[in-house]
């Protein structure tokens, strides 16, 4: 009966430690890392009422042997993983697969799975308690100390870190330079076709002065103009009869019946061509005819004319520039020596130009050749040609300019021009394709790097040049060629000067940035190309920056810790420590998900990103407690009943106790 009592109190008891574990699980179930914990039992002692024999005959016969109740072996946690909660907290980390995070707490290293971290005051990662995680500070992404649980310290991020500047060492160039983006020159072209008068000169026997007129004998004559084959104007003359001394005498009178014949009077003129009578076209195109009649009398004869004498107006043209102004159609009146034309204008490079031609054999000249002549000399960098009746003024250098030209009257000729505006008819354009890049120096300034692609007469060559604003300026280096083959792709990019990089001077006292310009493709990259399609010229890429202020942390799956930074940079400033044990189970237990090592768990083993990846950090998520409420409610049950039957064991024992005295009565 003592036997059974004793079985049923350690019943009690042990059942009794187990309700607490449970108890235990089921109050940390949203305990951030909380490893649920078991209970183990065994049976305690037995007594041995009889060892096993062998008999005679009988064969062998067992032991015989009472229990003595039941131990609790073992209360262990169960390090399996818990599941994750994203939480958005850079600084919540959890655990996927083995490990535990290094707490410092003193000198001694404790252990969590709770990572429920967050950086204080000092920059100093730590948890709820104010224990500071454990890594490794890194520079260029490499841990200062080396990986090891000896060289690992506190977690500091120094907010006020500054990302060093980094000169430009490469600018790497992509997208397609325009091929039909062609550099031509500005030209600029009279408006209309210089006409060569139609100017009718006598056939007959030239006159003998003075020339006697007589009325109604040879006082007659008629001129006929005819602009087309269904446009003719007549005008009749009858001059007035006398004696005319000298040919001038004889040419006012003619242009004095002229002016008062309506039909003609704009349209003919009588001169004195160097002692010759001339009858010259006013205006009208290059088909207008003139043509000289005999009137009803005959005055044809005593002006050295014949009946029909006529002429015909052409385009002055480059093998006959040799006309005189006075022939050109253009000209309203005749020119005479000293006669001005004013040119004005500008040059290709915008400087103002001021010229005048005078008419003259004495002066500049007689013919539209001589004409031409002035306003090329006149001008810087131009040419002027006579082409197809026009005067055509054409830039030197092809490309963007500035020239414009003026023709007008001068001082002394009033009413002798009417010159109307030249057209530009081929605007200048540089082909160019033009794109830009902020680079760096080693104090991180920053400095604009303009690179100019322009065409050459070569249809697939460019020249290039680089320049620069504000303080700096481009050393050596800065012009080159590229050139493509005819099918667009890239052949070669120089520098002139037998050079291979760009110098650019930053002017503020930074040492000069050498920059080498990168025109080629990649296995990942396109480089440059000429297609004729729209130019998409562009730097994809420069690999300097300024210096940067700390503007935000991320944590990677390794626990590397990087500082993104308002430069544009990201670097590596610091690595979380994981440590593994032999056997987790053996870790002491400190309360607040903190652990200690022991004899039983082994010493930390430091793992190393690179070589275990089977365990894994994961930022902004926490890792919640492994306790199954299912499983535990079901635990409890078992525990429960476990209990209730110990008791009962001691009542049934005490209730035999009881007959027992009962038995002395």
């Amino acid at each position: 009966m003592l036997k059974s009592l004793q079985s049923g109190v350690s019943g009690l008891l042990n059942h009794q430690r187990k309700i607490d574990v449970l108890g235990n699980n089921i109050a940390n179930v949203n305990t951030v890392g909380f490893k649920g914990g078991r209970i183990n039992f065994s049976e305690a002692l037995n007594q041995t009422l009889s060892n096993a024999t062998s008999g005679v005959g009988t064969g062998y016969i067992n032991p015989m042997q009472v229990g003595l109740g039941m131990n609790t072996t073992s209360i262990e946690n169960i390090f399996t993983q818990g599941s994750l909660e994203t939480t958005g907290v850079i600084t919540d980390l959890a655990i996927e697969g083995e490990g535990f995070f290094v707490l410092r707490n003193g000198d001694t290293n404790l252990f969590t799975r709770a990572g429920n971290f967050f950086f204080n005051s000092d920059g100093k990662l730590v948890n709820q308690k104010g224990l500071a995680v454990q890594g490794w500070l890194t520079a260029n992404g490499t841990a200062t100390g080396g990986l090891g649980i000896g060289n690992a310290e506190d977690i500091v991020i120094d907010t006020n870190y500054v990302s060093p500047a980094q000169a430009t060492e490469n600018v790497f160039l992509n997208g397609n330079i325009n091929a039909g983006n062609r550099t031509v020159a500005n030209e600029f072209q009279s408006p209309s076709p210089y006409i060569s008068k139609a100017i009718a000169t006598g056939s007959g026997v030239a006159p003998v002065f003075p020339v006697t007129i007589n009325a109604d004998a040879n006082d007659d004559l008629s001129i006929v103009v005819q602009d087309n084959a269904t446009s003719q104007i007549r005008g009749d003359l009858t001059l007035t009869a006398g004696n005319y001394a000298d040919i001038n005498a004889l040419v006012a009178e003619i242009n004095t019946q002229i002016s008062n014949t309506p039909n003609i009077s704009t349209r003919v003129e009588a001169v004195n061509n160097g002692g010759v009578l001339e009858f010259r076209q006013l205006n009208g195109d290059e088909n207008t005819t003139i043509t000289v009649l005999d009137g009803a009398n005959t005055a044809l004869a005593s002006l050295g004319y014949v009946d029909g004498d006529t002429a015909s107006a052409s385009i002055a043209t480059t093998a006959t520039p040799l006309n005189s102004l006075t022939d050109v159609g253009e000209f309203t009146k005749s020119l005479v020596d000293g006669d001005t034309i004013e040119i004005s204008g500008t040059n290709p490079d915008g400087t103002v130009v001021t010229a005048s031609f005078t008419y003259g054999l004495a002066n500049d000249g007689v013919t539209l050749g001589d004409l031409a002549n002035v306003i090329e000399n006149s001008y810087s960098g131009i040419t002027v040609t006579l082409e197809n009746g026009s005067l055509v003024m054409t830039d030197n250098v092809a490309g963007d300019s500035s020239t414009t030209i003026n023709l007008a009257n001068g001082t002394s000729n009033s009413g002798a021009i009417s010159f109307s505006g030249f057209t530009n008819t081929v605007p200048g354009n540089t082909g160019t394709a033009t794109t830009s890049v902020l680079v760096y120096d080693s104090l991180g300034a920053s400095h604009n790097l303009v690179i100019e692609f322009t065409n050459t007469e070569n249809q697939n060559e460019w020249t290039w040049a680089a320049s620069t604003t504000g303080d700096g300026s481009i050393a050596s280096g800065g012009t080159g060629r590229v050139s493509f083959d005819s099918d667009g792709n890239l052949t070669s990019f120089s520098h002139d000067g037998g050079v291979n990089q760009l110098t650019l001077n930053p002017g503020n006292g930074a040492e000069q940035v050498q920059i080498i310009l990168h025109a080629e493709s990649s296995d990942e990259f396109s480089g440059l190309s000429q297609f004729d399609s729209v130019s998409t010229l562009n730097v994809r890429d420069q690999d300097g920056k300024s210096t940067g202020s700390l503007i935000g942390l991320t944590i990677d799956r390794d626990g590397v810790i990087s500082g993104s930074f308002s430069n544009g940079d990201i670097s590596s400033m610091a690595q979380i420590a994981l440590a593994q044990f032999s056997n987790n189970i053996g870790l002491s237990d400190l309360g607040d998900g903190l652990y200690a090592t022991s004899i039983a768990s082994g010493d930390p083993r430091i793992l190393n990103p690179d070589s275990d990846a089977t365990s894994s950090i994961v930022s902004g998520a926490l890792e919640m407690s492994n306790v199954d409420l299912a499983k535990e409610f079901t635990e409890m049950i078992t525990a429960q009943r476990g209990f209730q039957a110990a008791a009962k064991v001691i009542t049934t024992a005490d209730t035999i106790l009881d007959e027992v005295i009962r038995l002395k009565r």
